[in-house]
C-alpha cells in the first residue's frame, strides 16, 4: 500500500475537483451558462465607476470569504479534519474550473484574460492563508495571536483586490 502524505492527498482532491467542474460545465448545456450570466451581469453592475454598486460587491465579498475562512478553520479542529479540507480542496477545484469553463465558452480566447482577472489578484491573498489553516487542520495546538492579526489583514486585503482591482482589471479589458 503506497502511503500518501496529506499535501497530496490535497492536490489530488483539486485536481479531481478540476475534472468534475469542467466536466459538469460542458455536461450542464446552456441553462448553466445562462445561470453563470446572472453573474457577469451582477459583475458589470459593479463596474459602474463611484457607483454603491461597488461597496454591495465589498459586503458580499466580506460575507462570503470570512465565511468559508471561519468554516475552514473551524473545520481544522474537528477528528475529521483533514478529510473535509480535502472535500474543501475538491470544491475549490469545481469552483474554480467551472468559471474558467464558463468565460472561455462565452468569451473564446478571451476567457483565459477575463478568467486570471477574476481571480489572481485576490488569489495571491487567499491561498496562503488557506494553505496555512489547511495545513494545521488536525493540530489542535494553540495559533499565536500574531499569525491570526497577519492571516486577518491578508483576508481583507484579498476582499479588496476581490471588489475593487478585479473590477478595475475588467473594465481594461473589456473597455469599458
Amino acid at each position: 500500500m503506497i502511503r500518501k502524505h496529506y499535501g497530496e492527498w490535497l492536490l489530488g482532491a483539486f485536481a479531481a475537483g478540476i475534472v468534475l467542474g469542467t466536466a459538469a460545465v460542458n455536461l450542464a448545456g446552456n441553462g448553466f451558462r445562462e445561470r453563470a450570466g446572472e453573474f457577469e451581469a451582477f459583475l458589470a453592475g459593479s463596474l459602474a465607476a463611484g457607483g454603491g454598486q461597488g461597496w454591495e460587491l465589498l459586503k458580499a465579498v466580506a460575507v462570503q470569504r470570512l465565511g468559508e475562512t471561519a468554516l475552514l478553520w473551524a473545520l481544522g479542529r474537528t477528528a475529521a479534519a483533514r478529510i473535509c479540507c480535502c472535500g474543501l480542496a475538491a470544491y475549490l477545484g469545481i469552483s474554480v474550473s467551472a468559471v474558467l469553463a464558463v468565460f472561455t465558452l462565452e468569451n473564446g480566447m478571451m476567457g483565459l484574460p477575463l478568467y486570471l482577472a477574476s481571480v489572481l489578484p485576490q488569489g495571491l491573498c487567499y491561498i496562503p492563508v488557506w494553505l496555512f489553516l489547511a495545513g494545521s487542520a488536525g493540530s489542535h495546538g494553540r495559533m499565536p495571536v500574531r499569525y491570526v492579526l497577519a492571516g486577518a489583514a491578508i483576508l481583507g486585503a484579498g476582499i479588496c483586490c476581490e471588489s475593487f482591482v478585479s473590477p478595475w482589471i475588467f473594465r481594461r479589458l473589456w473597455g469599458w
